[in-house]
């Protein structure tokens, strides 16, 4: 069975597109969607696609059964839109993360996806990372015992002004669901402090768990560094990108090397949605996944703005 997919956006990844199609046998891009039609165009001739489209709406209108299923890489406050009309149109979807403005927004996406019986997988990347993965493993193996603390640092470039709730809507987001998915369980207790440019969010698990996520978007060149560490009761593990990534201190400001890791975390992405639609199963990192991490990081901005810590009660956070 091939999947034939639409990409939507995305136009700073097409060459990590470009690099992942030959190595999904099972995976094809037939059309690729940009409002600048010479954006699309040549994102369209990089991955042997033979549709264009400067609009989703006009994709469906003049190309409806040419396609299975869309990846959604807009900008965050159109992907909701786009991803409901996708679903309404029977088109299994993949958007990139964060999954959608708010958690209501995302829960709206989940409904329609629902309804038209298509899949829908949020792409949290860090969890596709290969280190990642093998701390997973070491805990699902009981190699590390229960999980205790864990400690996740992402370090990137200073490129704008960006308020810290938007640090956290967009990219500590990610680092969130990481969390949730190594304690296998959501936070019952959320807190967050920040200053400029910088995010920290602390995380409280109901079996005594902890989590330590910060976000800095101070680094002087390079586009980032990321580590994890977790202690669990038996065990303990660490990954970084140190192998992606290497920092150079010789005096003033630090720089970041660049050795390039390539994109096994989006190969890995795609290979499991597709899997997900041919098996007619739930993808891992699901919408429920998306809304999810949604929700705690509204609580950590609450946080942010309250200067107090939340607690989860019947469902939700609440100032205590």
């Amino acid at each position: 069975m091939m999947t034939r997919l639409a990409l939507i956006g995305g136009g700073e990844n097409a060459a990590s597109f470009t690099t992942v199609a030959p190595r999904l046998p099972n995976l094809v891009f037939v059309a690729v969607v940009d409002p600048e039609p010479d954006t699309a165009k040549h994102i369209a001739v990089s991955l042997d696609a033979s549709i264009t489209a400067n609009s989703l709406d006009g994709l469906l209108d003049q190309h409806l059964d040419a396609f299975d299923a869309v990846l959604i890489f807009e900008s965050s406050g159109s992907r909701a839109s786009l991803a409901i009309r996708s679903a309404e149109a029977g088109k299994h979807v993949l958007v990139a993360s964060p999954l959608a403005p708010s958690a209501k927004a995302a829960e709206d996406i989940i409904s329609a996806c629902r309804s038209a019986n298509v899949r829908l997988m949020t792409g949290h990347s860090l969890r596709f990372m290969p280190s990642q993965q093998e701390v997973k493993v070491a805990l699902t193996d009981g190699k590390l015992g229960e999980p205790g603390l864990l400690r996740i640092h992402r370090w990137t470039e200073s490129i704008d002004q960006s308020s810290t709730d938007d640090i956290v809507m967009s990219q500590t987001v990610d680092g969130i669901d990481l969390a949730i998915w190594l304690f296998d369980g959501m936070p019952t207790e959320v807190y967050a402090i920040s200053r400029p440019s910088y995010v920290q969010v602390h995380l409280g698990f109901a079996d005594g768990g902890m989590a330590l996520i910060d976000d800095a978007r101070t680094l002087p060149s390079g586009d980032g560094y990321f580590s994890l560490s977790l202690i669990g009761s038996t065990g303990a593990a660490y990954a970084d990108d140190h192998h992606n990534r290497n920092l150079l201190f010789r005096g003033g400001g630090p720089n970041a090397i660049e050795t390039d890791q390539g994109s096994i975390h989006l190969t890995s992405q795609l290979q499991e949605f597709v899997a997900a639609i041919e098996e007619q199963r739930e993808p891992a990192a699901n919408g429920v996944d998306g809304q999810t991490a949604l929700q705690v990081a509204e609580a950590a901005v609450a946080s942010l703005e309250s200067r107090q810590a939340l607690r989860m009660i019947g469902g939700s956070y609440e100032l205590v």
